[in-house]
């Protein structure tokens, strides 16, 4: 009897379905295995639905628990949801000679796509403003941007293109990238306001084996540009570069081997003035190439990234003097996951930076690396009215601890040393000509050592739609931040303390 009843179809499904699960999950039962939730990757404390949301890969995100489209019984075709951030920020013993001490900026966002067939029609509007900034903070329109769309085009999409099983995608219209790690092509997810590009944009992939893009595009500038009407929160819509092209191809290449990933890439930067928009007519090539194995438990994980860069400069926009540009830019990075609770990560890494040996109207060459429209948060720590670490003239090694006590709640240690690559170029943003944009210029005994920067962050994920973050930043100056000028030439001095930064945030998505 009990024999019969075993050889049965239906007990014998269950038997061999409850044994392959119990293996599978290392002798969990297999009601323990189907309650296992699915982990999925965070979305980044900003307006991220539009790239959440991959036409070739899909959406490998959560869904937001409240969102408009069930919500409002949208059809399957249409996308929409609404994006909301708000985040506190406050900096003590500032090293720049005009620099905010506080600010709440908003960031408020809407997204809608249409999907008809093969074709998507997608359009982004987003306001960015500031709360409390004054004259003398140095706000600009990488924090305010009044309400413009940040997107708009139509993309053809065929996931086997002639039955090749090569996935394709022609994007064309005004759009956000972000290719590779972002240190050179991305949109800054802790800036207020993005980069955007508009042109056409080609896409080829192959699963996860590979994948290559190639673009053509004009940058979009955003106006307005001058400080009083950024702090009366004018608005005028923001205007393509039209005498500027920038343009690339990027191919990345899955498990080479032994697990490695590899990318290679160009970009090229062609920049001329246009009528709305005065440029340092900058003329760049910048080819690199990454390496990585992405992290997991139990393992070794490694990252290494070159970057070079060649071409022509004009050393200000007025001199009316070309430099031959020739920089490099390293980042490199390794790490180790413990197969333990909280799953501890600590990582090594170091980035390089070159900066320019001579200044001047002396120089002949420029050395200064040009970040392009990349970000530095990942690496470096928060943008905002903090900063502090750029991607150009810089030496610097430190580390990254990790911890994650739940799904739900994230925490990062972190340290930085920072030097200048070179001793006689300024500390501050790719345009070091000009004393609006440096931080900081060297003088006979001001050194190279910029300082010591520690960091703490954590995140809390109430759930998918309601996300909190907070960090502590302090920067302990080192001889240059204490001794350096505000001026090519000048005497002015930034205040000697140490500096302190702190941000809380929330982002809500629907």
């Amino acid at each position: 009897m009990y024999t019969s009843i075993f050889f049965s179809p239906t007990i014998r499904q269950k038997f061999f379905k409850l044994t392959l699960l119990s293996l599978l999950c290392g002798g969990a039962s297999l009601a323990q295995a189907e309650d296992q939730p699915k982990v999925y990757p965070k979305q980044p404390m900003a307006a991220f639905s539009s790239q959440a949301d991959d036409a070739l890969l899909g959406n490998k995100y959560e869904k937001p628990v409240w969102n408009l489209h069930d919500s409002l019984h949208l059809p399957d075709w249409l996308a929409l949801s609404v994006n909301q951030r708000t985040r506190y920020e406050n900096l003590t013993g500032g090293f720049k000679a005009n620099g905010g001490d506080q600010q709440i900026a908003l960031q408020n966002d809407i997204w809608m796509q249409a999907q008809l067939g093969a074709f998507r029609f997608a359009t982004e509007v987003m306001d960015s403003r500031a709360v409390g900034p004054d004259a003398g903070s140095g706000i600009s329109n990488t924090i305010v941007n009044t309400a413009d769309f940040v997107q708009g085009y139509v993309s053809w999409v065929d996931k086997d293109l002639f039955g090749s099983h090569i996935g394709t995608e022609i994007k064309a219209g005004r759009q956000l990238m972000t290719l590779g790690s972002a240190r050179l092509v991305s949109n800054p997810y802790y800036r207020n306001t993005p980069n955007t590009f508009t042109g056409a944009r080609l896409r080829f992939l192959d699963g996860t084996q590979w994948q290559f893009n190639g673009f053509v595009t004009m940058p979009v500038v955003h106006f307005p540009s001058a400080a009083n009407d950024i702090l009366t929160d004018s608005h005028r819509f923001d205007q393509e570069a039209t005498h500027t092209v920038f343009s690339g191809a990027f191919f990345e290449k899955s498990n080479i081997g032994y697990g490695v990933s590899s990318e290679v890439y160009m970009y090229n930067l062609n920049e001329a003035d246009s009528w709305n928009n005065a440029t340092r007519k900058r003329q760049y090539y910048t080819p690199g190439m990454r390496f990585y194995i992405k992290p997991a438990k139990g393992k070794f994980d490694f990252q290494t990234e070159t970057m070079g860069q060649f071409g022509t400069v004009r050393y200000n926009t007025t001199s009316g003097k070309d430099l031959m540009h020739q920089a490099w830019a390293q980042h490199a990075d390794v790490g180790y996951t413990l197969d333990m609770p909280w799953s501890p990560r600590l990582m090594l890494e170091y980035d390089y930076a070159s900066g320019s040996k001579q200044s001047g109207s002396a120089a002949t060459t420029d050395q200064r690396f040009d970040p392009l429209y990349g970000v530095t948060v990942g690496d470096f720590g928060p943008t905002g009215i903090y900063a502090a670490i750029p991607r150009s003239n810089i030496s610097s090694p430190g580390y990254k601890l990790n911890l994650a006590p739940r799904s739900d709640l994230q925490f990062t240690l972190q340290q930085r040393f920072v030097w200048l690559a070179s001793a006689s170029d300024c500390w501050g943003t790719v345009a070091c000509s000009s004393s609006t944009n440096a931080i900081l210029y060297p003088t006979k005994t001001s050194g190279s050592y910029i300082g010591d920067q520690v960091g703490v962050t954590g995140r809390y994920d109430f759930n998918s739609s309601l996300n909190f973050d907070a960090g502590w930043f302090y920067l302990f100056k080192g001889q240059f931040a204490k001794q350096g000028t505000t001026t090519s030439g000048g005497s002015t001095t930034v205040p000697g303390l140490d500096t302190q930064y702190f941000y809380l945030q929330s982002q809500l998505r629907f």
